[in-house]
C-alpha cells in the first residue's frame, strides 16, 4: 500500500469541484482512499484520521490545495494524482470554453443579474464574511457554503441580516 500527494499552495477551488473530482479519483482501480481538499485545519484532521495526512500537508494553509490518494501501490497513487490535476484543468477550461461571462466579483455578478435576490458563497473563510456582508448590504439574501468563519463573524452577518429590510 502507498500513499503519496501534492501540495500547491494558493490554487483555491470551490468545495463543490474538489468532491466531484475526488469522487472520480476514488473510482479509479486500485485507489482505496483519495481526497482533493483545501488545507484548511479540518480537512487535515480528516486526512489524519484517514490516514493519508502526509507531512508536506502539516503547514497548509486555507487556500491551498491538497491531493492525497492511498492506493496499491506508488504508480496507481502517481496516476491518480495526475488523474485529479487534469480534472481540474479540464473543469476550469470547460467553465471557460463556453464563451459565456462569468463575473469575477460579487459587485460584477450584481450588474450582471440585476434582477438576482440571493448569493451563494464558497471560499476560504477568511475571506467568506467580507464577502457575504458586501451582499447583505446589495440586499441579497446569503447561504454561507464556506467553514473556517469565526463565530464573530457570523454573529455579524446574522445581526446585520436581521437588520436588513429586503
Amino acid at each position: 500500500m502507498a500513499v503519496k500527494g501534492i501540495l500547491k499552495e494558493g490554487e483555491y477551488y470551490d468545495s463543490v469541484t474538489l468532491m466531484l473530482v475526488a469522487r472520480d479519483v476514488l473510482a479509479l482501480e486500485g485507489v482505496e482512499e483519495a481526497a482533493v481538499v483545501m488545507g484548511t485545519d479540518q480537512n487535515k484532521s480528516i486526512l489524519e484520521t484517514s490516514g493519508i495526512l502526509l507531512d508536506m500537508f502539516n503547514d497548509a494553509i486555507d487556500s491551498d490545495l491538497l491531493i492525497a490518494v492511498k492506493a496499491k501501490d506508488e504508480a496507481i497513487c502517481d496516476a491518480a494524482i495526475q488523474k485529479a490535476k487534469e480534472l481540474l484543468t479540464s473543469r476550469h477550461s470547460k467553465m471557460q470554453e463556453t464563451g459565456e461571462y462569468t463575473p469575477k466579483s460579487l459587485e460584477g455578478a450584481v450588474d450582471f443579474l440585476s434582477d438576482a435576490n440571493m448569493v451563494i458563497i464558497s471560499l476560504a473563510g477568511k475571506y467568506a464574511g467580507d464577502e457575504a456582508m458586501k451582499a447583505l448590504k446589495n440586499g441579497l439574501h446569503v447561504m454561507l457554503f464556506s467553514d473556517n468563519v469565526s463565530i464573530e463573524t457570523e454573529i455579524e452577518l446574522k445581526n446585520t441580516e436581521k437588520n436588513m429590510v429586503f
